[in-house]
């Protein structure tokens, strides 16, 4: 009866101390639980703060994106409308200066035209008629005729010789023909050498250049005249 009693006390303590220790488990199971759930709640918490934070970054990074599209089509905008500018401006300094080339090269034409061909009906005027240069003539003396007799008498190249024109004359007597023309005529222009001599003007350019080059003539107010030494050297 004592050992019944023994055990049942000692089953009554175990059975105490099972219910003592089920239920600090339920109670650290509670706590657990609740500081499970104030963890969550935390994180939770926190996760939704960084997804707000995330989201509200992203809105602010895209706005700021925009702004500087928008800026830099501005600029882009800016910097077309500057070359269309510089373009435009570009293009009428162009047309300027070309507007004023050609006037100065139109000028210049006309000063060239002036200079090189000369008044062909002045000089045709003064000019010698063909048939008087077709006349047989007699020997005249160098620096014996003045230029207004030879302009109205026709030019005398040599004795007993026609003036007519040669079929097939060499460079060098060409040149002796105008020299002399001129050192007779005392100064002449190229229309009267040209129409005299009976040469094209190309020809006749070509000649004055030679003997302008050669330090025979010179030229002064459209006029070819032989120079002084020259002619000091011949007498």
């Amino acid at each position: 009866m004592a050992l019944k009693n023994l055990w049942e006390q000692e089953r009554s303590q175990r059975l105490q101390i099972t219910a003592e220790r089920r239920q600090q488990v339920n109670q650290w199971k509670q706590l657990t639980k609740q500081e499970f759930q104030m963890q969550a709640d935390m994180l939770h918490q926190e996760l939704s703060s960084f997804v707000t934070s995330l989201h509200n970054n992203r809105n602010l990074q895209k706005q700021q994106f925009q702004q500087e599209i928008v800026e830099r089509q501005l600029e882009i905008l800016q910097i077309k409308t500057d070359v269309c500018q510089r373009q435009q401006e570009y293009r009428q300094q162009r047309a300027a200066k070309a507007q004023v080339l050609f006037q100065n090269l139109q000028n210049f034409r006309a000063i060239l035209h002036n200079s090189v061909w000369d008044d062909r009906s002045q000089e045709q005027a003064v000019s010698p008629t063909p048939a008087k240069e077709e006349k047989l003539v007699a020997t005249v003396p160098k620096w014996s005729i003045s230029r207004s007799a030879i302009k109205a008498n026709g030019f005398r190249p040599a004795a007993n010789s026609m003036a007519k024109k040669a079929p097939a004359l060499n460079a060098d007597n060409v040149k002796s023909k105008v020299q002399q023309y001129i050192q007779q005529a005392e100064g002449a222009t190229l229309i009267e050498i040209e129409e005299v001599i009976g040469l094209s003007r190309v020809q006749t350019i070509d000649i004055l250049r030679s003997l302008i080059k050669q330090g025979i003539l010179e030229q002064r107010d459209r006029q070819y005249f032989i120079r002084q030494q020259t002619i000091s050297g011949q007498t």
